[in-house]
């Protein structure tokens, strides 16, 4: 994922072969607040023209396309950011900075609540040379001139990428191939195809991907981020931890901590940003003054009070109150400094990776993050449970399993008003019969974390079974003399329900397979999933009356993939605080939406794409809250469509896309869009008008720039022999490039020789179908509704 503040490797996404065989979703039917994520939109491009061979004040550039469906209206760029990065490959390669529009020069066209469109006009070119860019739904146009704009091409170039970003989604259009003009200062193409994908690195984007030492988005060759987004000298001004950087460069450099404001003497909401300690004390986890937010909340910066005012003056986003600070804005940077910083986990005496750039500063080497323990909910509110750490070394990465044990039975911390009595089986682990009522969740992990997968297990062993292994007690700091010590994870603390710091064994394994006792798991129903997230915090919350249950003890399966990519050995934790479902929402169990009707149905040749659709129809009287959808590396667009749409299945002549815009679009597998409808969408009328088109499309590598072809030498085979797909069959398999690319070969690199005898031939491209690893296929719509 690319927001993250440190790069790492792509999610396996293998983890879904658990739900999709045994429908687990049932207690997690999905969230109904979207979290962060990042989308890609491969484009068409219709003209882009740069000419900047003649004095400054004459250069000038120009991007424009149209009929592109993706492109629709869902973001406000007025409040929700745009940033634009053009780019050129090759010998003479070069780019602009990245470019961030003034949120304040957008207008909206027509009316504010329907807008029919986006205009911005800025006649002098302050940012970046960009004067003017108009947004419809299918269409995009930007123009520049003066000399703020920075890019001359200093001579051919192979081709040239335009990024335009709004809030998380980047759309990105190539042209090459046929381009008009093409010398020093001078570049003009027209009519270019959609390169099919974005380009998993960017360099100049200001977001740290794999591959990059840093990403500042500037064209500074002194900040100890060179341009090539390598690590270099660094000038400026030097600092122990982000946080000191924070200190110096906002709080004192912008006069929060002047006599007016935060100050000793007499502060304003009783904050004092006087000097880092002060700072670091009054703002993380701290209450703010006249606000339900705290000021800074570790991983999440939306909810930090602090930087949804300084974000109301940088970028014109709502807040309480008049923004932050008085005297100006913050740049652009020195925001996403702050919200870098808070991601990380809001650390006061470590570096964060991507802040020495964004602060202009000097900071050491990264350091691996934790987040602060969160406080529970506390008693009638709601249970907190752990994951214990594990531990993490330099540059390594793992996925583990580990089980915990609860019993809020002997507690307090359950009311009355929350109990029920299960409607479920919940095994062995429950001997009361009881379930507690929840409504919404809070998972907070450390932000090495890769994903969380978080289950509740339903079978008939219990939690000192020695399929989970040996329990014993583990910290995150490996000195504390309880550290690896035996422990019973039935010697329940009252307090919190639960042996604090108790856990099993946790041995690697993807998706737990071949953790547990011999009943556990995704091929026997018995593992249920109930949380996860990708992000260091992620917040859910059903709709307003609806619910879903936990039995009152249970064994906690946490499935954990984390990577370290500092020179420090850290470790993993996680948290997640269930709150109760108060009396108000107890009316409607969350019911799920996971269609696995054609799952394993994409079966793609090599250097080929293939769409297949199908519809999901809900019943009558149902309230749509939320949608969201799953594919693996070779699922590159997942579209949904409101009804009406004639109920189909892929294979039928009529079961194609629509061509009006979808509802839903996603274009991330390893983090796709959780889409939240508030108010809930009402399902009345024909099969028809409660049917929901779905449509994914699949690329094995049809471009230079497509996901790799799936290849019979590196693909796994299925942790199990019932389960498909693997590696192909040698009767499938065809040759890898060359000009037999594409043509099957039989298993013998001979048939796929340049000529005969040549000796260079290669015979391994597999088609992409239907699976349970990364390099196979699945299709799955997912979403949550209720029936009042």
């Amino acid at each position: 994922m690319r927001n993250r503040p440190v790069a790492g490797p792509k999610p396996s996404c293998r983890l879904l072969l658990r739900l999709a065989l045994c429908g687990a979703f049932a207690l997690l039917p999905g969230p109904s607040g979207a979290g962060a994520h990042e989308q890609d939109h491969a484009i068409a491009g219709q003209k882009l023209q740069i000419k900047a061979n003649g004095t400054p004040s004459k250069r000038k550039a120009s991007f424009k396309v149209r009929h592109q469906s993706s492109i629709n209206l869902l973001h406000n760029p007025a409040t929700e950011g745009v940033t634009i990065l053009i780019a050129g490959t090759g010998a003479n390669a070069g780019r602009t900075e990245l470019i961030t529009l003034d949120p304040k020069l957008w207008k909206t066209i027509g009316d504010p609540d329907f807008p029919k469109g986006y205009r911005y006009k800025d006649k002098q070119g302050s940012r970046g040379g960009i004067t003017k860019v108009l947004l419809k739904p299918g269409k995009l146009s930007i123009s520049a001139r003066g000399p703020n704009w920075t890019w001359t091409p200093s001579g051919v170039q192979d081709d040239v990428w335009v990024y335009f970003r709004i809030e998380q989604e980047t759309f990105c259009a190539r042209f090459g191939g046929t381009i008009k003009k093409n010398e020093a200062g001078l570049f003009q193409s027209r009519d270019a195809d959609s390169p099919g994908v974005c380009p998993d690195q960017v360099c100049g984007n200001k977001i740290l991907e794999s591959g990059e030492e840093c990403d500042d988005g500037n064209l500074l060759e002194d900040d100890g981020c060179n341009n090539d987004c390598m690590m270099g000298a660094c000038s400026g001004q030097e600092f122990a931890s982000t946080f000191e950087g924070i200190q110096s460069v906002v709080f004192d450099g912008y006069g929060c901590n002047s006599t007016l404001c935060h100050d000793t003497e007499a502060p304003q909401g009783s904050l004092i940003l006087s000097d880092a300690n002060t700072s670091f004390s009054s703002t993380v986890g701290v209450l703010s003054f006249g606000s339900l937010l705290d000021r800074v909340e570790p991983g999440e910066q939306d909810l930090s009070f602090l930087y949804t005012k300084l974000a109301a003056a940088t970028l014109g986003t709502p807040t309480e109150g008049s923004p932050m600070p008085v005297g100006g804005a913050l740049t652009v940077d020195h925001l996403e400094a702050l919200k870098v910083w808070i991601r990380g986990g809001a650390p006061r005496d470590l570096v964060v990776a991507g802040t020495a750039e964004l602060l202009q500063g000097c900071l050491p080497e990264p350091d691996p993050l934790t987040i602060p323990k969160p406080d529970p909910p506390g008693a009638n509110v709601g249970v907190q449970f752990q994951q214990t750490p594990w531990p993490l070394p330099s540059q390594f990465e793992d996925e583990i399993c580990m089980a915990t044990y609860y019993d809020l039975t002997v507690s307090n911390l359950v009311p009355a008003w929350a109990k029920l009595p299960c409607p479920g089986v919940f095994g062995a682990n429950n001997p009361s019969g009881e379930c507690f009522y929840w409504h919404g969740q809070t998972l907070y992990q450390d932000p090495q974390s890769h994903h969380s997968i978080i289950h509740i297990y339903t079978g008939e062993s219990g939690p000192n079974h020695s399929g989970w292994g040996s329990y014993t007690f583990k910290f995150q700091d490996p000195n504390d003399p309880a550290e690896g010590t035996a422990c019973d994870p039935t010697d329940v603390d009252p307090n919190v329900g639960y042996n604090p710091n108790c856990s099993s064994a946790f041995p690697s394994s993807v998706a737990c397979i071949g953790f547990g006792p011999p009943d556990y798991g995704q091929f026997n129903n018995t593992a249920p999933t109930f949380s996860g997230s990708q992000e260091p915090f992620s917040q859910q919350n059903f709709a307003d009356g609806v619910y879903s249950v936990l039995p009152m003890a249970g064994v906690i399966v946490w499935n954990s993939h984390a990577f370290n990519l500092t020179s420090g050995d850290s470790t993993l934790s996680q948290y997640v605080n269930m709150e109760f479902a108060d009396p108000n929402h107890q009316l409607w169990p969350a019911q799920a939406i996971f269609d696995t009707a054609s799952i394993f149905v994409p079966n793609v040749p090599p250097f080929e794409t293939r769409e297949y659709c199908r519809t999901y129809t809900l019943p009558q009287g149902a309230e749509l809250f939320s949608l969201a959808s799953h594919t693996h590396r070779h699922g590159v667009q997942f579209r949904t469509w409101a009804p009406p749409n004639t109920p189909c299945v892929p294979g039928q002549p009529a079961c194609v896309p629509k061509g009006s815009a979808p509802i839903y679009f996603s274009t991330q597998y390893s983090d796709p869009m959780q889409l939240k409808f508030d108010p809930p969408i009402a399902q009345s009328g024909s099969t028809a008008n409660r049917s929901y088109l779905y449509c994914s499309l699949y690329d094995n590598g049809a471009t230079p720039t497509s996901p790799a072809v799936k290849r019979q030498s590196t693909s796994p085979s299925p942790p199990l022999p019932f389960v498909p797909d693997g590696p192909c069959a040698d009767s499938k398999v065809a040759c890898l490039d060359g000009p037999q690319q594409g043509q099957l070969c039989g298993g013998s690199d001979s048939s796929c020789d340049s000529f005969p005898g040549a000796g260079d031939g290669v015979c391994d491209a597999c088609p992409v179908r239907g699976g349970v690893t990364t390099e196979d296929e699945m299709f799955i719509l997912i979403g949550s509704y209720y029936l009042p």
